[in-house]
């Protein structure tokens, strides 16, 4: 066996060869690990070079970078515990209102209108209003306002007032402030994120860099649009309550169990009386300015029978010719 090979030259060379190799793979896999996130810790000097870089490189890096500033912009805006439950905070809270009321009342119609005009009044709205009709002359109806937060027990105090009776009432508050926090929160990230899709749009340099941020900034933006139009919703039923009222006729009562309506009776027999009357008056004025138009059929008529019945007489009486 040859040993010339194993000489102390040749250790120390192939020793160094295995150092350098080591050096460098470690070189590699570091930057394999830390070369995106280098880039996604927004190292400008390496952003304004991006350029140099081939389409597909600098799509990926630009993909790391906006997704990295996502996240950083993530980390900052989402509150601290100690954030939501701050004095300030609680002192701020957005909650939620709306009522219930079912009322008993004289006149359903007239009670409906009272309260749509109290909403306008208050500087609320009518959002749903219906009457319908439950038996014959027996009506009951609902009514939904919507009021200012501020002035929802004012409306419901005035609306307790037209009722003959209220027969139920409930009110509910819903706290949605952590839900506020929530969407304020994911609404900053992505305009933060929606910022850094500019910059790094202004610096494309080929058409595939430049659609693929542009799908990005599409994406991110119609999330922007979603989450404001949830805030919105969400600070309009904040702002404005909502109370729905139901009506019922108050002639529509209950006798031992047996539902009894004599007023209700009494106003459909003289309803009906009314009917016949006009219905009786009608027809007389029918009859009368019929009258002439039936005369004339019944002249028509008898005149006829009666040239028939003098030719059939002539006929009948002549003598027969010797």
């Amino acid at each position: 066996m040859d040993t010339s090979f194993f000489t102390p030259k040749h250790v120390l060379a192939v020793a160094g060869i295995g150092v350098v190799v080591l050096v460098i793979a470690g070189f590699l896999v570091g930057g394999l690990n830390s070369g995106p996130r280098n880039l996604l810790r927004g190292d400008t000097a390496l952003l304004d070079k991006m350029g140099g870089v081939p389409s597909s490189g600098g799509v990926m890096r630009d993909r790391y970078q906006t997704d990295e500033v996502g996240i950083a912009a993530e980390e900052q805006m989402v509150p601290s515990p100690g954030f939501i439950g701050s004095d300030a905070k609680v002192a701020d809270r957005k909650v939620v209102k709306s009522g219930n009321l079912s009322l008993l009342v004289t006149d359903v119609e007239s009670s409906a209108s009272a309260v749509q005009n109290l909403a306008v009044r208050l500087g609320g709205f009518t959002s749903d209003a219906r009457v319908w009709e439950v038996s014959a002359g027996m009506k009951s109806g609902s009514v939904t306002i919507r009021v200012p937060a501020a002035r929802f027990g004012e409306a419901t105090d005035e609306i307790k007032k037209i009722a003959a009776k209220v027969e139920n009432e409930s009110q509910t508050a819903d706290d949605v402030t952590e839900n506020f926090v929530d969407l304020e929160a994911r609404l900053g990230s992505l305009q933060a994120q929606e910022v850094e899709y500019l910059k790094i749009l202004k610096r494309a340099e080929n058409v595939q860099d430049i659609l693929t941020v542009t799908q990005y900034l599409s994406s991110v933006r119609s999330q922007i649009e979603q989450l404001q139009g949830q805030l919105q919703y969400l600070s309009g039923q904040v702002d404005m309550s909502t109370i729905s009222v139901s009506f019922r006729a108050e002639a529509d009562v209950e006798v031992f169990g047996i539902r009894w309506r004599p007023l209700y009776v009494a106003k459909d027999a003289f309803r009906n009386m009314l009917e016949g009357l006009t219905r009786y008056i009608d027809g007389i004025i029918y009859f009368a300015l019929f009258l002439p138009v039936l005369l004339l059929w019944l002249g028509t008529f008898g005149l006829g029978i009666f040239v028939i019945w003098r030719i059939i007489r002539r006929f009948t009486n002549r003598k027969p010719a010797l």
